[in-house]
């Protein structure tokens, strides 16, 4: 429910930001900056979640890290869903908007490594990348329930949003209208959050970071026996031998302990001792593991993958309104229009586009009520048909196949799909562009059937168990960089073609099809990094390795790297 939450967040704050716009910014455009700012400000929160919270989860456990990502999630979503510009304009809404939507999207990343990891301990080995995955489907599901919510809400205030193109102008009703609409489908995605919190503080720490860093045994056998009763036998992602209390186990160099003086600050001296120390044999042995001991290419293999297949992905998102509207070609509510009153070169912008001049209003145009109601079933059509699909086979099959062969396969497959595309969207324009949107379609059950859920399973199969989560939240980071970069560029990239500059503001689907031809070497570099720099997670056989297989092969046990033999 968490998960769902983080997604539902992500995809509403890309539907609501054209109401934001009509009711903040009216009649002028939002600028690109703010766009792009407002754009990424949730893609960096992510990321700065993901490294920080996967980091304290190897630190300091899962269990004490889980469900104070969802708090930070809930306090936000309240935060966002009250901004204002005050009275009298007496605060800045963009700022408002602006830190409400970077500390959301730190509880949104920090799911990722916080749900990857837990679950990826937990599950047995047989079904481990099945279960991963449906923790990942519901970001598909999240998308779609933000875009039936954005819908129907948006439906409830019909009566109050010019629904008809000669009513273009967008009156203090109106504006009242949009305003509680987006809030509320901003608000609503609370309810899952809250739903999960108990679950989530209830649950007991991953018995492998017990065992394996804790080196509590008898802890961790307790903790599967209160998930299971039956669970006579060690839990199948683990070394039996590890769970025998006769064997053998390196036991944790015992930390100096500290000399003071007798006194009332002798006991915070000590615990500030214990601090300082705990976080130093973390960087010691991090450092040991991927650098001494030479698996940093493992951690590069998998962030670089992520990165690449973000900045490809977000260039299929069709839950952007300049992207939709290009899609099916209309002029999107906060786009640009002209009449025959004005000159070739003074753009008019907002929801008074579609009233400038009734007598050329033409198929293109948009009443506001349609270019909000619209903008949501578009992307439902485009986004959630595709990624349930192919986020549906990814669950049957993912058992049977390679997390990695699927990676490699789904970026390949890609590539025909960008070109043909792009080459539409180019030359072929000035009506809905039907063999464009199959291609997105198609692009959406590859990317689900391929790299958009491998690069969140793989992370969590991989890594020994004191570096699993972090490693997790810097291949995730790393991703959320290359979708900020993408956002970037989609405001600012500008093409020149016939003595023309597209630009994404302007009409047409020509800057739309240089754009996806533009991150098509993304998809190739996909290919080429997964197939040299991503391990293989399966066996010789195909079927998946148990977890201590990392610990293993990595020098890594009770928690700390060994160093490497000769």
């Amino acid at each position: 429910m968490g998960f769902l939450a983080g997604a539902y967040e992500i995809f509403a704050a890309s539907l609501t930001l054209p109401m934001i716009e009509a009711v903040y910014y009216y009649p002028s455009k939002m600028s690109d900056s703010h766009e792009a700012s407002l754009r990424c400000a949730i893609l960096i929160g992510a990321a700065l979640g993901q490294l920080s919270f996967g980091f304290l989860a190897d630190l300091y456990g899962r269990r004490n890290m889980y469900g104070f990502e969802l708090l930070i999630m809930i306090f936000a979503i309240l935060g966002l869903a009250t901004s204002s510009n005050g009275a009298e304009n007496s605060m800045s809404v963009f700022g408002w908007l602006f830190f409400w939507r970077l500390v959301m999207g730190i509880g949104i990343g920090a799911d990722y490594p916080l749900s990857a990891t837990i679950t990826s301990e937990f599950a047995p080995t047989a079904h481990r990348a099945r279960m991963l995955a449906t923790v990942f489907f519901m970001q598909p599901i999240g998308y779609l329930l933000a875009a039936l919510v954005a819908m129907m809400v948006t439906a409830g205030y019909r009566d109050q949003i010019p629904d008809v193109l000669s009513a273009g102008t967008c009156d203090h009703s109106c504006i009242a209208a949009v305003d509680k609409a987006w809030r509320i489908i901003i608000a609503v995605g609370a309810a899952p959050a809250l739903m999960a919190i108990y679950f989530r503080r209830t649950i007991p720490e991953s018995p492998l970071y017990t065992a394996y860093v804790l080196n509590r045994i008898k802890e961790a056998k307790g903790d599967m026996s209160s998930l299971n009763p039956n669970a006579s036998k060690p839990p199948s992602n683990a070394n039996p031998s590890l769970f025998n209390t006769q064997a053998q186990i390196p036991q944790q160099e015992a930390p100096p302990v500290p000399v003071t003086a007798a006194g009332e600050d002798s006991e915070a001296t000590e615990e500030a001792e214990k601090f300082s120390q705990k976080w130093r044999a973390y960087w010691r042995s991090f450092h040991r593991y991927f650098i001494t001991n030479q698996h940093i290419g493992k951690l590069c293999g998998v962030s670089l993958s992520w990165l690449l297949l973000d900045c490809s992905f977000y260039a299929m998102n069709a839950s952007s309104t300049n992207i939709s509207s290009k899609l099916f070609d209309t002029i999107p509510v906060g786009g640009a229009c002209t009449s025959r009153f004005q000159t070739n070169t003074t753009l008019i912008y907002g929801p008074v586009c579609a009233g400038v001049d009734p007598s050329i209003i033409g198929p293109r145009r948009q009443s506001i009520y349609g270019a909000l109601f619209a903008n949501t079933w578009r992307s439902l059509i485009v986004v959630s048909v595709g990624s349930l699909f192919g986020g549906s086979c990814m669950i049957y099959l993912i058992e049977k196949a390679s997390p990695r062969r699927l990676q490699i396969w789904g970026f390949a497959l890609l590539v025909p799909i960008f070109v043909a595309a792009g080459l539409f969207l180019r030359f072929l324009h000035g009506s809905a562009n039907i063999p464009a949107l199959i291609f997105y379609v198609l692009a959406q059950i590859f990317f689900d059937f391929g790299p958009n859920f491998t690069t969140f399973i793989i992370p969590a199969e991989m890594f020994p168990t004191r570096h699993r989560a972090f490693a997790h939240g810097i291949a995730a980071a790393s991703g959320k960089m290359g979708a900020s970069l993408f956002q970037l560029f989609i405001q600012f990239a500008r093409f020149w073609t016939q003595g023309k500059r597209y630009g994404s503001g302007d009409p047409g689907t020509i800057w739309l099809g240089f754009t996806i031809l533009c991150f098509l070497p993304t998809l190739v570099l996909g290919v080429i990094v997964s197939l040299f720099l991503v391990k293989e997670t399966r066996a010789k056989d195909g079927t998946p390795r148990c977890l201590d297989v990392w610990e293993e092969e990595s020098g890594v046990h009770n928690g700390h790297a060994l160093q490497p033999t000769a």
